[in-house]
């Protein structure tokens, strides 16, 4: 027996909808069972999960990496619920799907306390029940609600229970081997130098077999989603090996952050010249590894501050996936204006108005217009910069300005700018 009215299940056009975190073989199998539009509206009503853990529970996050790996365990998590729904119990309900295995070892490797974890896993069953509740009533026949709101109600409880015990049996395990390990001894250390409390600088160079009172060079490595068969761990693995080796600064020191993110730093080069453009061309890094640069600074003080702006880099290209090296000092102009991203998406429309707008075209006049501005309004630097004829240029630009408010025209040059290098960051 199945559950049709499932197969109804629709996405809210008012409520967002973002691309999964989960790999598409997951979608894509789902899809093959239930349909498409169930799978849209579970994976918006786990990302809307998502958001209010984060809400009610913020120690689940904690920076772009961390709340992709909740967004995976809360997608991963509602997609199976549906297909042991859809399957009336007979489906596997006595495993948890990997992704939420790795959230709940990423959490006891954090320190996360376990009744922070598992009021996570309470808020998010809740929500689906909700959710789930809601569908019922819009489409399931009147004379069969109660009855089939009573069966999933049960049947989602006994989920919500093997789920539970599973991730505390999980975090135990997990907190038991990581407490032991050389792993969390660096990790502790290293989270001690992020914090700015007091190190010794000697101890920590011991520790973490690295010298910290040297001048240093951070990174953030994380994987887009491949179908690569190399695990993630070994694709940064040896994109850290590979980045090292270009700028010849000796063996790095790496701590893995979640499954498919790492942090790094490197003694800086003696020579900073052209340093990201030796990195863009001869760093042999592994398929779907993406990359952000911190900026160069020294001693202890300077590993912290080097590894923020690495992670401000991460940020600011999580915004608008596309090129696989990011360095702050390129983009460190953007991340501080987008601090509050709210903030900074109504600076950008105020400035932009209708030039704000969704679609290829007004990314092209976004974009003309910038490199236009920042080449110091050369028509022909702009043309050499975007390869086309000064005409089109031209044209471009004039489109550009009639769309922007008068109030934006009349103002300062700056704040344009500053608007198109956030609207080149958050829309495209």
């Amino acid at each position: 027996m199945t559950r049709q009215w499932l197969r109804q299940l629709r996405p809210d056009p008012d409520r967002p909808y973002q691309d999964p975190a989960i790999p598409p073989a997951a979608v894509i199998a789902t899809a093959a069972v239930l349909g498409p539009d169930p799978v849209r509206w579970a994976l918006q009503t786990a990302d809307a999960m998502a958001a209010e853990v984060l809400e009610q529970v913020p120690e689940h996050g904690g920076g772009p990496a961390p709340l992709a790996t909740l967004r995976r365990s809360t997608e991963s998590t509602v997609l199976a619920a549906l297909r042991l729904l859809f399957a009336e119990g007979s489906g596997n309900g006595d495993a948890l799907p990997e992704e939420a295995l790795e959230s709940c070892r990423e959490f006891a490797r954090r320190g996360l306390p376990l009744d922070r974890v598992l009021r996570g896993v309470r808020l998010g069953h809740a929500g689906l029940t909700r959710e789930l509740t809601s569908a019922v009533e819009r489409y399931v026949p009147a004379g069969e609600r109660l009855t089939e709101l009573r069966r999933i109600t049960e049947e989602l409880f006994s989920h919500a229970d093997t789920h539970a015990s599973l991730i505390a049996e999980s975090y135990l395990a997990e907190r038991d081997r990581w407490r032991g390990s050389d792993e969390a001894a660096r990790r502790a250390t290293i989270d001690d130098l992020l914090a700015a409390r007091p190190v010794d600088p000697e101890a920590a160079t011991r520790r973490l077999r690295y010298d910290v009172a040297r001048t240093h060079l951070a990174a953030v490595l994380w994987c887009d989603r491949t179908d690569d068969p190399l695990p993630a761990a070994e694709r940064l693995q040896h994109t850290a090996t590979a980045l090292a080796r270009t700028l010849g600064t000796g063996h790095p020191l790496t701590i893995p952050a979640t499954a498919d993110t790492a942090w790094l730093w490197l003694h800086a080069p003696d020579d900073l010249t052209g340093l990201t453009g030796r990195v863009r061309t001869g760093c042999d890094r592994a398929p779907g590894v993406r990359l952000a640069l911190g900026p160069p600074a020294h001693g202890t003080a300077g590993l912290r501050r080097s590894h923020y702006g690495a992670r401000e880099a991460e940020r600011v290209a999580r915004l608008a996936p596309g090129d696989w090296l990011t360095d702050y000092r390129e983009v460190r102009l953007v991340a501080l204006a987008t601090t509050d991203p709210e903030h900074a998406r109504w600076f950008v429309h105020d400035l932009l108005g209708p030039l704000a707008s969704d679609g290829s075209r007004m990314r092209e006049l976004r974009e003309t217009l910038r490199v236009y501005l920042a080449g110091e309004r050369s028509l022909r630097a702009a043309a050499g910069t975007l390869h086309v004829a000064r005409n089109t240029v031209t044209y471009r630009v004039k489109r550009a300005e009639e769309l922007l408010p008068a109030s934006t025209t009349a103002g300062s040059t700056l704040e344009l700018r500053l608007a198109l290098e956030i609207a080149r960051a958050e829309l495209g």
